[in-house]
């Protein structure tokens, strides 16, 4: 059994009611909706959500509808507690291969998905997959405002050693597109990405993520482009 699981909350609070608000003419949450679905690898594709609204625009993109319980709906609950009591409620068995994509990176395309699951595949399907992207800026380089409010190497020996960005280690991080596990060690863990996970890369222009309202905008305008070009290559 394969499900994809959509974790869509309705009190988002940077951006108002971002999951399910039009951009490029579709309401966000039906990006992933769809992506998920046209990579037909998956037996069924859920959103869960405490919203009805979400829920109802959800099913109309054709994801089946869960709702998660109210103590579940605050905004201080893990994910990875909102996926547990899904899944033991769907009767989930440990075998169950779980794909978790998040509504706020809707850039992500179908061959992410069925890449990080061939990924996940030839690993045996006994480690997690997690999509990344990298640091803009090598982490190695990061500073901070000290007590004195001077700015301080995070990391002092590797500034020390160089200030060029490519005398540094590549660094990832988790950009929210993907996550393939299976039940049985997703129940065990204690976040979503669990430890030592294996990488699936993916380039940064489609690892942009709605956080704040000027990325709603900017891949607003990224997907209008593409839905321009799409329309003139036809």
């Amino acid at each position: 059994m394969n499900i994809c699981i959509i974790p869509a909350r309705g009190g988002s609070k940077r951006v108002k009611r971002k999951n399910i608000m039009d951009i490029a003419g579709k309401p966000l949450i039906a990006y992933s909706i769809e992506k998920a679905l046209e990579s037909k690898l998956f037996d069924a594709v859920y959103v869960n959500s405490e919203d009805e609204e979400i829920l109802r625009v959800s099913e109309q993109y054709g994801a089946k509808g869960y709702r998660r319980p109210d103590e579940l709906s605050g905004d201080k609950v893990f994910i990875i507690d909102v996926l547990k009591q899904m899944l033991e409620t769907l009767g989930a068995t440990d075998e169950w291969t779980v794909g978790i994509m998040l509504a706020t990176s809707p850039l992500r395309e179908v061959e992410d998905i069925r890449g990080a699951y061939e990924l996940y595949l030839q690993k045996g399907a006994e480690i997690p997959v997690v999509s990344v992207t990298t640091y803009e800026t090598p982490i190695q380089l990061a500073q901070y405002s000290d007590d004195d409010g001077r700015l301080t190497a995070v990391f002092p020996d590797d500034y020390k050693k160089s200030t060029r960005s490519t005398d540094h280690k590549t660094v990832y991080k988790y950009n929210e597109g993907i996550i393939f596990n299976s039940y049985g060690r997703l129940k065990t863990q204690k976040n979503l990405i669990g430890e030592r996970p294996v990488p699936y890369p993916m380039p940064p222009e489609r690892s942009i993520l709605i956080d704040y309202p000027y990325q709603f905008e900017l891949i607003k305008l990224i997907l209008e482009n593409k839905k321009g070009n799409d329309g003139e290559n036809k």
